[in-house]
């Protein structure tokens, strides 16, 4: 897990937050972090292409059912979780200034470096203006949009006694496609968790407190991805394929396996799934440490038990690219570097 606590970026930033000060000395003030879109906000992702942190405009509490910000539209509900551990009726999420004390979801310098200036989305309480400490969950459905590829979330106040917090990440097909356990930090510190490229994301559910508990609280500070089509797209394969989604279109389920080939010889098994539904999303990858070593061969073999069998080339080749569709599997996304490749239709 890719993960972030912003106490051990102190030192790294202080020297560089002395020097902005004195700089802007003469200047007039601004808001801070303005050049949040940029690679120097703290764990910004440089592929990202729908960059999500002020959760829109308007004062501070309100609350929110939709939230539209750089290219990005999605749909917010939350639920509270109760005394029996069911969740209650879904409500709208709940938007709250992270720079007023009254919050106490932040703390002033983790505020400052990782650019929270909007609003930050949680769980509201009984009386709809906190933040609910009774466990709860936030659920962003992307539908407006399609689906997205997720690249970073960013958390705050998910503290020792929230232990067992969650994301959990699905397809449009209701397919768990990842789930992740957040890291607990001090009370009102924030942490970054990368997802290094999830697409096909159709919705993503956050979950405050072990479902088990009775407790639980914390906000969403920043998202970070791609919406699909967006962003930019390698052309050719330059490099040899190291990361492959991929989707089982076919009617029925099936048995899949996947081989590498190389030189024409069958290699290693590099997945293998039984009884596999129709639009189960799965991902194949290997090491990106040496570009001149591809564990992927040179040609991916897919074969079903009712005789399906599918070459799809990914080694490096400046002539060829691939193709959004082969047989009874439909390539969600392909990549060679850190952005996906164009796919021919």
């Amino acid at each position: 897990m890719k993960t972030i606590n912003t106490k051990t970026l102190a030192m790294a930033f202080a020297s560089l937050f002395l020097f902005s000060c004195e700089r802007n000395a003469d200047q007039d003030l601004v808001e801070p972090m303005q050049v949040n879109q940029q690679s120097e906000l703290v764990g910004y992702d440089p592929s990202t292409c729908n960059l999500v942190q002020s959760m829109g405009t308007g004062a501070l509490p309100r609350h929110v059912n939709l939230i539209e910000e750089d290219g990005l539209i999605m749909t917010v509900t939350a639920q509270r979780r109760g005394h029996n551990g069911k969740y209650l009726p879904a409500t709208e999420g709940l938007l709250l200034d992270p720079r007023d004390p009254a919050t106490d979801l932040t703390n002033p310098f983790d505020a400052q470096m990782l650019g929270m200036f909007g609003g930050i989305l949680t769980v509201p309480d009984e009386t709809g203006t906190k933040a609910n400490r009774d466990g709860g969950r936030v659920i962003m459905d992307f539908a407006p949009v399609g689906v997205v590829t997720m690249k970073t979330m960013v958390f705050t106040d998910v503290a020792a006694e929230d232990k067992g917090s969650k994301v959990e990440l699905y397809s449009r097909n209701g397919q768990l496609l990842h789930q992740r356990e957040i890291p607990t930090g001090a009370k009102n510190s924030a942490v970054i968790v990368s997802f290094g490229n999830i697409p096909g994301v159709a919705k993503a559910i956050v979950t405050f407190g072990d479902e088990r508990s009775k407790v639980g609280s914390g906000a969403i500070a920043r998202l970070q991805l791609c919406v699909d089509g967006q962003g930019r797209y390698d052309e050719t394969r330059y490099r040899a394929v190291h990361t492959l989604w991929l989707e089982y279109t076919g009617e029925q389920p099936a048995n899949v396996t996947v081989k590498s080939v190389q030189e024409g010889n069958s290699g290693d098994v590099l997945f293998e799934a039984k009884g596999m539904k129709p639009g189960t999303a799965f991902k194949i990858a290997g090491s990106q440490a040496n570009p001149l070593v591809n564990p992927l061969g040179e040609l991916l073999e897919i074969r079903t038990q009712r005789g399906e069998k599918q070459l799809i080339p990914v080694n490096a080749d400046h002539n060829a690219s691939l193709k959004k569709r082969y047989g009874s599997f439909r390539v969600i996304e392909a990549r060679c570097s850190d952005y996906p490749l164009k796919l021919e239709e």
